[in-house]
């Protein structure tokens, strides 16, 4: 995957899609269910990615060796 200048769509997809996520949790049933559900799912995946991102490690990282 070509990472030379991401755009602001790419760059804003995870904290949007998590914010969404947290919105959904905070509704009534069955959509908290479906919200909370998906949260657990991609925690692991949220890690890795801060990581990543912040940290520079798993595959998430930029590919500069430092």
């Amino acid at each position: 995957m070509p990472s030379g200048g991401d755009s602001l769509l790419a760059k804003l997809l995870v904290p949007a899609g998590l914010v969404y996520l947290g919105y959904l949790a905070t509704q009534p049933p069955p959509a908290r269910w479906v919200g909370i559900g998906c949260l657990v799912v991609v925690a692991p995946f949220l890690a890795g990615w801060l990581l990543g991102s912040l940290a520079g490690v798993g595959p998430w990282a930029d590919g500069e060796a430092k």
